[in-house]
């Protein structure tokens, strides 16, 4: 904990006074997210900031004030608007689930999923404080031909999150208690860290640190160099390049290797105007064993591929989310070795959602 509160020290300390450009896009994020209200106090906020995008922000003010017939001596908002703001958002949905593996077998299911994340958040102009419960839950309808993945016919999860969102960092600690029909409890804490460096129209570069803990299974740490761009309308993107190490077990002795390798994490997206999104992101890792048992294990080495494409339309406070997400997994090891895991396998999940953002 002493860590963590250093870094957020560190990360609070480096945080200048916010640009034009940083209170723009807080404005589109509350736009974005349906906060009206917040959304038009930060556009005049940003529009007696000193930038590039004062005419571009006096466009949106002015569409505005056209809309709500005020003049434009009249102020868009009360002064008396307050800095809290509570929201809820989260998905209903169906998944078909498939499972295939290098030795010919091929296992199948369904499940419906619910997630619900109510957030209560508190902008002091200078960041922005959030606070999320987060419920989900999955219910496994038919999961006879799929043994390997899941022997519970349900699993739920209960989390804490805090975020701060500054003009040059992002904070975000949390944790979560997962339960199922067959375990315990069994909690898992996660923290990601991220500071820009330099800025450049809609392109913020950066560094970003992020850590994963299950109290009764895998950890994860990574180090990554990153890059982004962000739009209201019109294509935004994201690239993360750097180290994970990772500790996992796959072995029927219980054994637990740590593997660090190569990470990259890249993402796209596309958004009309009609409120018609196109993503797509991918995660890929490629591990070497850096502790094993013995040096039979030390030879292992693997890949990990996942990727997801959606699309989704939400004109309101609810819309449709289509989607497939597709993890794939591969093991370099010796012939004479043999792990319980298939050296080649594959997961897929296709989804069709309810979604919403209120």
């Amino acid at each position: 904990m002493r860590f963590l509160a250093l870094a957020f020290l560190l990360l609070v300390s480096l945080a200048a006074a916010e640009s034009q450009e940083d209170i723009y896009y807080r404005a589109l994020k509350a736009e974005e997210a349906g906060d009206i209200p917040l959304a038009l106090k930060t556009f005049e906020e940003a529009l007696e900031t000193p930038g590039p995008y004062t005419a571009e922000i006096q466009e949106i003010v002015d569409s505005y004030r056209e809309a709500m017939g005020k003049s434009a001596a009249e102020p868009l908002n009360d002064s008396t608007v307050s800095p809290w703001e509570f929201h809820s958002y989260g998905n209903v949905g169906y998944r078909n689930l498939y499972y295939d593996r290098d030795d010919s077998t091929n296992e199948s299911g369904k499940e419906l999923s619910t997630s619900m994340t109510f957030s209560l958040d508190y902008d002091s102009k200078d960041i922005l404080h959030s606070f999320e419960l987060n419920l989900s839950g999955d219910w496994f309808i038919d999961k006879e031909d799929m043994p390997s993945l899941d022997t519970s016919a349900w699993e739920a999860s209960f989390g804490l999150e805090y975020s701060l969102v500054g003009n040059s960092f992002v904070f975000d600690i949390g944790s979560n208690m997962n339960v199922t029909e067959e375990d315990d409890l069994t909690p898992d804490f996660f923290l990601w860290i991220e500071k820009y460096f330099a800025r450049f129209d809609k392109h913020k570069f950066g560094v970003a640190l992020s850590g994963y803990e299950n109290l009764d299974g895998p950890l994860s740490t990574a180090a990554y160099v990153s890059w982004r761009r962000y739009a209201k309308y019109g294509w935004k993107s994201s690239v993360y390049a750097g180290a994970r190490f990772e500790a996992d077990s796959i072995s029927s002795s219980e054994f637990w290797l740590k593997w660090i390798g190569p990470s990259l994490k890249p993402s796209i997206s596309y958004r009309f105007q009609t409120e018609i999104s196109i993503d797509l992101k991918t995660n890929l890792f490629y591990g070497f064993v850096v502790d094993g048992p013995d040096a039979e294990y030390e030879k292992v080495k693997k890949l990990s591929i996942s990727w997801g494409t959606s699309i989704s339309w939400k004109p309101t406070y609810v819309g449709i989310l289509l989607g497939v997400d597709q993890f794939y997994r591969s093991y370099d090891a010796p012939a004479d070795y043999v792990i319980d895991y298939p050296e080649k396998s594959t997961y897929t999940e296709i989804k069709a959602s309810l979604i919403w953002d209120i």
